[in-house]
């Protein structure tokens, strides 16, 4: 059960941070890539436009698929939790 929680912990605090995340991760798969990045990431500049509308749509795309991460953590922590509500219940004694 405690899985489950924390499955869902962390699906919902990268939910709230998604945005940040996702620049974070243009920016390094570019540098790993040796592509050119229309901008320079530091900690204070979270919501600045990237540049480009190229590099705006690859941002977005970095995002939805942490969203997409982020609802499979969650349902799977879900179907831990109810997993384990049905199978063990706390009820039962041990």
């Amino acid at each position: 059960m405690a899985l489950g929680l924390v499955f869902i912990a962390i699906g919902v605090v990268w939910l709230m941070f998604r945005r940040p995340i996702a620049r974070r991760q243009y920016w390094i798969s570019s540098q790993m890539l040796g592509r050119k990045v229309g901008y320079e990431l530091t900690d204070s500049e979270s919501d600045v436009d990237a540049g480009s509308e190229k590099e705006v749509q690859r941002i977005r795309g970095f995002e939805m698929l942490g969203v997409f991460f982020c609802a499979v953590l969650v349902l799977g922590g879900l179907l831990i939790v109810v997993l384990t509500l049905i199978f063990r219940p706390p009820w039962a004694g041990a």
